[in-house]
């Protein structure tokens, strides 16, 4: 982490453990070293920055296009790691600068429903985290956040922001499905149902 970053990182610890009340678990899956893409259902605008809160290590996120070539631009992008990138349409840039962060041994947080969900619910997922797993040779760790849609309740009441980290999945052992579309597809439902699962336990604590 650069200074900056290690900075805002702990004090967002402190704001969203006091404030969110943020519980954090299955930080024991995420590797040692090396890369990994982290796979996480979308529910808020604040998602990347309290999830990044939970981790030891930075991360690196996409953030719209929009959001850049303004005053702000390096800041975002030199502080907090942010890549930009197209929405709508595949952003190659985008998608090569993600791979080469897994390829550098960071941690890649995507959100595979591609967007935030309106209604709570997990929408399917796009192959993008697969892809790029697959090209960067990192394993894939699907996560879920609860409750960040939430924030203004959540300050007058019990309820609590949690985070939660599931066990990898290692696009290498998907020796048994035919390459290309099938293997993104089988790969891609298997972090969903992941996910899903997570979000399930993670609303009975």
């Amino acid at each position: 982490m650069s200074l900056l970053y290690r900075f805002y990182w702990l004090v967002l610890r402190v704001l969203t453990k006091l404030f969110l009340g943020l519980r954090k678990s299955g930080l024991e899956n995420l590797p040692d070293t090396g890369g990994a893409v982290i796979a996480c259902n979308h529910l808020s605008v604040a998602d990347p920055p309290i999830i990044g809160s939970t981790l030891p290590r930075g991360i690196y996120y996409f953030a719209k296009v929009e959001l850049f070539g303004k005053w702000y631009s390096s800041f975002l992008i030199e502080t907090l790691n942010t890549i930009p990138i197209k929405r709508g349409r595949f952003d190659r840039n985008a998608y090569e600068a993600g791979i080469d962060v897994a390829r550098r041994g960071e941690w890649l947080l995507l959100f595979p429903e591609g967007t935030r969900s309106k209604d709570g619910r997990l929408k399917e997922g796009k192959v993008g985290a697969a892809k790029i797993a697959i090209e960067a040779g990192v394993p894939v760790i699907p996560a879920c956040i609860i409750n960040s849609n939430q924030i203004k309740k959540i300050l007058f009441s019990k309820k609590r922001v949690a985070v939660r980290f599931g066990r990898p999945i290692y696009p290498s052992e998907y020796t048994s499905v035919a390459p290309g579309k099938e293997k993104l597809r089988k790969i891609t439902n298997d972090i969903m149902e992941q996910i899903g699962l997570l979000i399930e336990s993670e609303r009975r604590v």
